[in-house]
């Protein structure tokens, strides 16, 4: 029988928007669930003018919710990156973002006692099997909205929720944050012979090259960077060989998989100078600590993911990354150090404390600062024989 409607709450979540959807209003995993939101979103199609999708990247993307299937979580949080024109959902990765959107999610429904000045969340975020601890505000019982914390990319200012990644060290691949033991490796790319890149795995899977190396322009606006369809390619050459190599992913299908999934990020980094943001703020070389451009299934980022803010922090903190060469402030393993990072949207802050254990690093914390805001509570009607 096909679902008529799904109930469902629209959220922003820091610079970007989801739709969320109780677990046990879907049908089990599969094709039928997939159905179900691609009709949801109104995917394949570019504009999703008959659905809830927001014909961006940014837009685009889904928070599954349900009680925890974790003892030490409240909550179950399974993200999903819908595409607008391959009709496929990808289930790998996870949107830092959207992460804000579910610890808010959390208290608005109930899942936590909202009590005090501020609840600490555990989020249980199944695409990684891992914990996300999140901060957030309150006033009288309910999820704090207004404030005076202002991120890059969100008109106006809200009340900060703090989101704390230090246990998404490794989640990609679980072979730690260096997945490849070296602070740079070389890869050979068609135009870009021995390309040096880091590649790092802290809330996804990131790929950090020198703006010169692939020829970016570090000063030009999102717009010019995704007309350069040449550079585009480059990159994404970059993001499969990159993925094979390193044992990501594997098989002949590779350069299909990079249109669908979020993972690897690239993000092309360059050391701070003056530039204009999207919304026409100057932002001064002296005001954040790196510069970088995040890239994805061939489409620039407008603001900086969070979870490659993680990873962009984490990378700045190791010696010897290309992160690293680029980073304008200062750090040290076992000490909390800061990274301001200038991307299109403005800039962000992440506090991050790098640890050793047994030879190796590890993340022992990584805290960024997002807002979120309840949208829509409502009812979302489908298409007949959505099922």
């Amino acid at each position: 029988m096909a679902m008529e409607y799904l109930d469902c709450s629209i959220v922003r979540g820091g610079t970007s928007k989801g739709i969320f959807v109780e677990r046990d209003s879907l049908p089990e995993v599969g094709a039928a669930r997939d159905n179900v939101i691609l009709d949801l979103f109104g995917s394949p199609d570019v504009r999703q003018i008959d659905g809830l999708g927001g014909a961006d990247k940014l837009t685009s993307k889904l928070a599954v919710m349900g009680p925890p299937t974790r003892k030490d979580c409240q909550i179950d949080y399974l993200f999903g990156q819908v595409g607008t024109v391959i009709p496929r959902i990808d289930w790998t990765s996870n949107c830092g973002n959207i992460s804000a959107g579910s610890a808010l999610y959390a208290v608005h429904k109930g899942y936590v006692k909202a009590e005090g000045d501020s609840v600490v969340v555990a989020i249980h975020q199944v695409n990684t099997g891992r914990c996300l601890r999140a901060t957030v505000p309150l006033l009288s019982g309910r999820p704090a909205v207004r404030g005076d914390f202002a991120i890059g990319g969100v008109p106006g200012t809200g009340a900060r929720i703090d989101l704390d990644f230090g246990d998404f060290g490794g989640s990609a691949m679980n072979r730690g944050i260096l997945p490849t033991g070296n602070a740079v490796d070389r890869f050979d790319v068609p135009g870009l012979p021995n390309l040096e890149a880091s590649v790092i795995d802290a809330a996804n899977l990131c790929i950090f090259l020198r703006a010169e190396d692939v020829g970016l322009d570090p000063l030009a606006g999102v717009e010019a960077l995704q007309a350069d369809v040449a550079l585009i390619d480059r990159l994404e050459a970059v993001r499969a060989i990159v993925s094979r190599s390193i044992g990501f992913l594997e098989g002949p299908g590779v350069e299909e998989e990079m249109k669908v999934r979020v993972n690897p990020l690239v993000f092309v980094v360059a050391a701070p100078r003056t530039y204009t943001a999207l919304n026409g703020a100057v932002l001064e070389g002296e005001s954040y600590d790196i510069l970088s451009r995040s890239m994805a299934r061939r489409a620039f980022s407008k603001a900086h993911p969070a979870t490659g803010s993680i990873g962009t922090a984490v990378a700045s903190g190791i010696p010897g990354t290309i992160a690293n060469e680029a980073y304008r402030g200062t750090s040290q393993v076992g000490e909390p150090y800061a990274v301001r990072i200038g991307h299109p949207g403005g800039r962000l802050e992440v506090r991050t404390k790098l640890g050793p254990s047994k030879g190796q690093l590890t993340l022992d914390s990584a805290v960024i600062g997002r807002t979120a805001r309840v949208i829509m509570d409502g009812r979302a009607y489908l298409k007949s024989g959505a099922i």
